[in-house]
């Protein structure tokens, strides 16, 4: 017969080299923060796609569709869609969500 021993399970709350913890009770914070670069070449890629889509949509849907209408979804609200797709796309990559 082979003796079992009991070991502690791992638990989110013990004290961890790996996340730097002393045991205060908190979660360690759900944000990355191991060396991964802050910004990256794709993170303004989706917000840039948005403000296309949405500016080809307008630009189509106008009354009198064309370039104009095109250029001027791009810059109201295009810039707006643009800058708040990059910081949802980098908030959501900088996330950690183990």
């Amino acid at each position: 017969m082979v003796a079992m021993t009991a070991e502690p399970e791992h638990d989110d709350f013990e004290d961890d080299e790996e996340h730097g913890g002393a045991n205060d009770g908190h979660l360690r914070s759900a944000m990355l923060d191991d060396g991964q670069p802050t910004l990256t070449w794709w993170l303004p890629l989706p917000g840039i796609a948005l403000a296309i889509t949405w500016a080809g949509y307008v630009a189509v849907s106008a009354p009198q569709p064309g370039l104009d209408a095109l250029l001027q979804a791009l810059v109201w609200p295009g810039a707006a869609i643009f800058v708040i797709g990059t910081l949802v796309t980098f908030f959501g990559w900088r996330l950690d969500l183990d």
